[in-house]
């Protein structure tokens, strides 16, 4: 299992050996997840963003057997590394973007537009 310590709302990874016929991974903070059939096999389980925080135990259970692990779930969402297209952004970042493009666009045609009638003689 990794990491031995997983933040409210983050992924942990749970391998297994021997589950030839596949089998589930259990726990009171993520919902139940397949773990696929192979000598070696790997499944990803989310904690629940409302996990209560300490302690928490986790059960393998595949080919007739069991096996259980503990692990850690620390308070608040972890870190982004970056969002990498998962947010879409809302009305008001929309807003505010199209605002300061339009501000700035604004701007741009007037100091253009002033920088071109400073060369002009007046009559």
């Amino acid at each position: 299992m990794s990491p031995s310590q997983v933040h409210q709302g983050a992924t942990l990874s749970v391998t297994a050996s021997g589950c030839t016929s596949g089998g589930t991974v259990t726990s009171a903070v993520f919902p139940a997840v397949h773990l696929p059939a192979g000598a070696t096999t790997t499944a990803t389980a989310r904690v629940d963003n409302t996990a209560t925080p300490g302690a928490a135990r986790l059960t393998v259970t595949c080919s007739g057997r069991s096996a259980s692990a503990n692990f850690t779930v620390l308070r608040g969402a972890a870190t982004q590394g970056g969002l990498g297209g998962s947010h879409t952004p809302g009305t008001a970042e929309m807003v505010i973007g199209a605002s300061m493009a339009a501000g700035s666009a604004a701007a741009g045609a007037f100091y253009l537009v002033r920088r071109h009638n400073r060369g002009r003689v007046r009559a």
